[in-house]
């Protein structure tokens, strides 16, 4: 059995500092994909997040089983944006629009993903199954920083990041991305950790 230890390997993009931003290069990389809009707590957005973990375990077991390939499956990570800035500085969620992901690893393609979405959809029996789709994500370079609390606090960890980037004489470019390493259903909502980043030029 072959073992692809992506935390290892991509431990540079999936850890940060609380006490300090930082800039990183992030490498294109593999990832299953859904968009929506709206409410992150609508039905749309937990059926997203359910058809990618879905997609993603039963790509690693079969993967395991006919290729003796394991790997793990990395954190959900979103991108979030809204045509008006204030919709989403005032959290006027029903206009959110978002991007849901996970990162596989780069011997995963796009007829792996196809095949696994086939899987998956059959045994769901759903008829609006989410679009799951194979991208090559690339994001390159970037600002990140850790955010340690609920969600609902982020605004301030999202001021820092932005003032960080200013005075590395850089600016925004692209859309707000998190990554969520803790689990909200299981952590109490003071310990759960999100890395944000933003991509810069």
């Amino acid at each position: 059995m072959k073992t692809i230890d992506l935390k290892k390997t991509l431990k540079p993009f999936y850890t940060a500092s609380a006490s300090q931003p930082a800039i990183i290069d992030v490498p294109a990389m593999n990832v299953i994909m859904v968009d929506g809009r709206g409410d992150p707590n609508s039905t749309a957005f937990q059926e997203a997040v359910g058809a990618l973990y879905s997609v993603a375990y039963t790509m690693k077991f079969s993967f395991k089983k006919k290729r003796a390939i394991d790997f793990p499956v990395l954190p959900l990570e979103g991108l979030w944006s809204a045509e008006v800035i204030a919709d989403f500085l005032e959290e006027k969620r029903d206009n959110w629009k978002w991007t849901l992901f996970i990162a596989l690893p780069d011997l995963a393609m796009k007829n792996d993903v196809a095949e696994t979405v086939a899987v998956v959809k059959k045994k769901a029996k759903l008829s609006g199954f989410p679009a799951v789709r194979f991208e090559k994500f690339a994001e390159g370079k970037a600002a990140h920083v850790l955010h340690v609390g609920p969600y609902s606090t982020e605004g301030a960890t999202v001021e820092r990041l932005h003032r960080f980037v200013e005075e590395q004489g850089l600016r925004l470019r692209g859309r707000h991305h998190e990554i969520y390493l803790g689990d909200p259903r299981r952590s109490a909502p003071e310990k759960l950790k999100t890395i944000i980043r933003h991509p810069v030029e």
